[in-house]
């Protein structure tokens, strides 16, 4: 039996999420052929919305899959889901597969594709997960080399996350093969150098994450200077600070890499900054109250 709150729109249609099913010869079961996104739900709105539909339009015309999404008005679709689910924290999943055809690993013409978001509840950080960070455990990059697409292919970040969780760590962080760094397994990664916060230009080798893009905005806002250029893992562990970003984190400070501190091994007062007008913006977005600060 399902929760009244988890809800699956699926081709056009509405049921509870346990009702839906899809063919075992879908494509994105069989193949990964499709994209995805998640977008996180506070107070009952859908935050930063727009970014998250222009991704997955990005997305989807990487892969030859624009025609997809014609016909489901997705700026209508999520928030009406999100109201008949009641749900006023956690996210909405969607995503997007080239749907059923018989196996072949020639694109099928003509197919059917499978449409589908669903609504989740979920808590995310509070102030105390905050303040005590997270430790980060580096690997070499094992992905493809197409990461700025958003596809369901994540068996490289899931092996990689289970390894950097057996290593007591909450998160991998991929490296280049000059040992540069590129992103988190689920988020995007930055440093403090010298007062500037550095992270991975936007290419191939990263996802353009929605909060990565906030983030900069709001540093830019605050005054602080900005370098969109890769640290390697000596700087990074060497930095002043570190902290990570994704929709289910906002700001999260890096306070251990491999078990050695980062800094004083505390979050930072650049990384509390931009978390605090972070936390801000996400809720005048969705019409809340801004939280009180961090660290007053």
């Amino acid at each position: 039996m399902g929760r009244d709150d988890e809800l699956l729109y699926l081709n056009g249609k509405i049921m509870p999420l346990a009702e839906g099913t899809v063919s075992v010869e879908d494509r994105g079961f069989q193949f990964g052929d499709g994209i995805y996104e998640v977008i996180k739900v506070m107070a009952g709105r859908l935050v930063y919305l727009d970014d998250h539909l222009e991704r997955l339009r990005r997305s989807l015309g990487e892969i030859a899959l624009s025609s997809a999404i014609e016909g489901h008005a997705f700026d209508e679709v999520l928030p009406d889901l999100v109201a008949q689910a009641g749900l006023e924290t956690g996210y909405v999943y969607m995503q997007v597969t080239r749907g059923w055809a018989p196996r072949d690993y020639a694109l099928a013409v003509g197919t059917d594709s499978t449409v589908l978001a669903y609504t989740r509840p979920m808590s995310y950080p509070d102030a105390a997960a905050i303040l005590a960070g997270v430790e980060l455990h580096a690997i070499d990059d094992p992905r493809w080399a197409r990461c700025n697409i958003k596809s369901i292919n994540l068996l490289g970040a899931v092996l990689a996350k289970e390894e950097a969780r057996r290593e007591g760590a909450d998160e991998v962080v991929f490296l280049g093969p000059d040992q540069s760094v590129r992103e988190g397994g689920s988020s995007n990664l930055f440093a403090v150098v010298g007062g500037t916060v550095r992270t991975h230009p936007l290419d191939r080798r990263i996802l353009a994450g929605v909060t990565r893009h906030h983030a900069l905005r709001l540093a830019r806002s605050l005054g602080l200077p900005v370098d969109e250029t890769a640290v390697d893992l000596a700087e990074l562990v060497a930095a002043e600070e570190a902290f990570m970003t994704s929709t289910g984190v906002d700001v999260m400070p890096v306070v251990r890499i491999a078990g050695r501190p980062v800094g004083d091994g505390r979050p930072g007062p650049v990384t509390l900054r931009l978390a605090d007008a972070l936390r801000a913006d996400v809720a005048t977005h969705v019409g809340m109250p801004p939280p009180p600060p961090l660290r007053p």
